[in-house]
């Protein structure tokens, strides 16, 4: 889920003749798949630490909710050229909060115990105050692009620290995507081939964090994983 619209902050362009309707729908699919990923990186992590669960809940919905409010803006414009800015707006906001909560929620169950969590709630919310004083978003897409670095990053190190290379690999592919991706989408007057090309790179990467996900759930024990082990062997998990 990356913050491609930062190609209409970055130039002028008629939304009404930059996507197709087919073009429109297939960004649906990354935001589908982001989401679910996000959802079950939210359970890995109450499977750890239970207390941190709700927040990196309402982190996923909020992070799907601008992804969802971005793809149905662009299918509005590309039907009917409906538009409706606050659709796109939410965006940047939704991903910048959401994706605090979550690299809180995540470090929190790699340590095993709940973090301080007011300098994330900081960090999202100065970005907010900083787009508000200067009028564009701006602070609010590098707030966005930090956190979901940040995400990826802490996913990587955890599978990376358990052996699993080709986990952690699929994580730095999501690093990667969400760095590039949005950068090669603020390229002016690009062809449909080439959106056509981008979108469904960002599909794969979000397929990647999806699978890397699923893995994130299978390796954090829940409170009854770990008593098990324990009493079976003396040692905590």
């Amino acid at each position: 889920m990356h913050p491609e619209s930062a190609t209409l902050v970055a130039r002028s362009i008629d939304v009404c003749e930059e996507y197709t309707v087919a073009l429109a729908l297939e960004d649906f699919v990354p935001v589908i798949l982001a989401g679910v990923a996000l959802m079950i990186t939210a359970q890995a992590t109450g499977r750890r630490v239970p207390r941190v669960f709700p927040v990196a809940l309402i982190g996923a919905i909020v992070v799907t909710t601008g992804g969802l409010a971005k793809a149905t803006w662009k299918i509005l414009v590309a039907s009917g050229c409906h538009e409706y800015p606050i659709l796109e707006q939410l965006l940047f906001p939704c991903l910048a909060f959401g994706f605090s909560a979550l690299v809180w929620a995540l470090l929190s169950a790699r340590r095993g115990s709940e973090l301080t969590g007011w300098p994330f709630a900081v960090f999202p919310v100065a970005a907010a105050i900083g787009a508000l004083w200067m009028g564009h978003m701006w602070p609010l897409l590098i707030a966005a692009a930090v956190s979901a670095t940040a995400l990826g990053v802490t996913a990587a190190v955890i599978a990376f620290k358990a052996g699993r290379r080709g986990i952690g690999a699929l994580f730095v592919v999501y690093v990667l995507g969400t760095n590039i991706l949005p950068s090669l989408a603020a390229r002016p007057e690009q062809s449909v081939q080439v959106q056509w090309a981008e979108q469904l790179t960002n599909t794969a990467v979000q397929l990647c964090f999806l699978l890397g996900a699923l893995w994130l759930r299978k390796y954090f024990p829940t409170t009854a994983d770990r008593k098990s082990v324990y009493e079976t062997t003396g040692e905590t998990a």
